[in-house]
């Protein structure tokens, strides 16, 4: 009777389910990585980062670090509508992009705060925003944190997230970010707990 299989194997994936919530709400690590791993919170990211490594070893928090795409996110154009109707392409000024980028990364680890403080009952999250760039001592291309932040859940939850300046908001957090209106993100230690 395919009724009762149905129903054996509904009630075989709520009981697993259960299991793995119960372990959660215990502060279990492994299920925490599994969890994540099942779930991807941040696979909607990955158009505006990628690479998301997560790690713990304490379950009151969770470290995350993910690679920004400012390069493939970012327009280098701006685009307005004359007086007479057409269309006007000019490149965008440096400090404007410099601006919208410091922006764009601390929308993304805002969004991943969330998305984490939604998923697992971590009181803080710290993350790393790393960036490939040229390193003006060497010449050579190296990847750089350039946004570390702590983000407290408590603080996350007391933001209005339709009607933040990110950038503002991150700054009123725990943080190293080294943004400079001519030079843009620059490269930060990292936090640590």
């Amino acid at each position: 009777d395919w009724s009762s299989d149905v129903c054996s194997s509904d009630l075989e994936e709520w009981e697993a389910t259960h299991k793995m919530a119960e372990a959660v709400l215990k502060g279990d690590i492994d299920t925490y990585l599994s969890l994540i791993e099942e779930v991807a919170p941040y696979d909607d990211l990955l158009d505006f980062g990628s690479e998301f490594e997560v790690g713990t070893d304490d379950p009151e928090y969770l470290e995350v670090e993910f690679k920004v795409k400012a390069d493939e996110v970012i327009p280098t154009e701006v685009l307005s509508l004359k007086t007479n109707g057409t269309l006007s392409v000019k490149e965008m000024s440096r400090t404007q992009k410099y601006d919208l980028t410091q922006d764009y990364i601390c929308s993304c680890v805002l969004r991943v705060a969330m998305d984490t403080f939604a998923l697992l009952p971590v009181k803080k999250v710290l993350i790393h925003a790393v960036e490939n760039g040229i390193n003006p001592a060497t010449g050579n291309e190296e990847e750089s944190t350039v946004l570390s932040v702590l983000v407290e859940r408590d603080k996350i939850a007391a933001l209005n997230p339709e009607r933040i300046d990110p950038s503002e908001a991150i700054s009123a957090m725990p943080c190293h970010m080294n943004f400079k209106k001519t030079q843009g993100m620059l490269a930060v230690e990292r936090l640590s707990l």
